[in-house]
């Protein structure tokens, strides 16, 4: 793996994994510029899926930021803060693509207190690897290697996905996002 690619790009060597799957979440709000790019990446995914590089893909919206009763999915809250470990225990940070601030209490006293607001990215991809027993998450994408160096990189999704592909197909793929501003990494 050259110091570039990203650590989680090992989920397309086949010989050891268990069953691999990725949840892309996309935001609800999509601007209609942006619609078409996400498009060319959930095709991209599902190629992925039809090679043999993963075994599922799941597209979702971001869920809700609050708790519904009988809801047993997790919240976006809940699916951040996951994301957040694995990015702490993997040297990683979420960060620019994930953006957290603190929202002011209310001068006019409707919120009491100060309340912490995450804003995610238009697409986000969560890595997993199902064994015997456990699913675990072996990546998030967007997501900025940390180095004491001072060298970090950030790993967008069109990147990883290009990187993916370029070792599952064993031939240079062209990322999508060349020659262009990368919309999805979180606006």
């Amino acid at each position: 793996m050259s110091a570039r690619e990203p650590g989680v790009s090992l989920l397309v060597d086949s010989d050891s994994r268990g069953h691999v799957h990725i949840d892309c979440y996309v935001r609800s709000a999509i601007p209609t510029g942006v619609s078409e790019q996400i498009t060319t990446l959930v095709e991209r995914l599902r190629t992925l899926r039809e090679c043999g590089c993963v075994d599922e893909v799941d597209v979702s919206r971001w869920p809700s930021k609050r708790s519904i009763a009988a809801e047993t999915e997790p919240t976006c809250d809940e699916l951040v803060a996951e994301f957040e470990r694995w990015a702490d225990r993997h040297g990683y940070s979420l960060e620019p693509g994930f953006r957290r601030r603190t929202i002011p209490p209310s001068p006019l006293g409707v919120d009491a207190e100060a309340r912490e607001r995450v804003r995610v990215p238009l697409v986000a991809l969560a890595l997993y690897e199902e064994d015997a027993d456990a699913e675990i998450l072996r990546g998030v994408v967007p997501c900025t290697e940390l180095s004491y160096t001072d060298d970090e990189h950030t790993y967008t999704v069109d990147e990883w996905l290009a990187t993916v592909e370029t070792r599952a197909l064993d031939e240079p793929v062209r990322s999508s996002q060349i020659d262009r501003k990368p919309l999805l990494e979180g606006q």
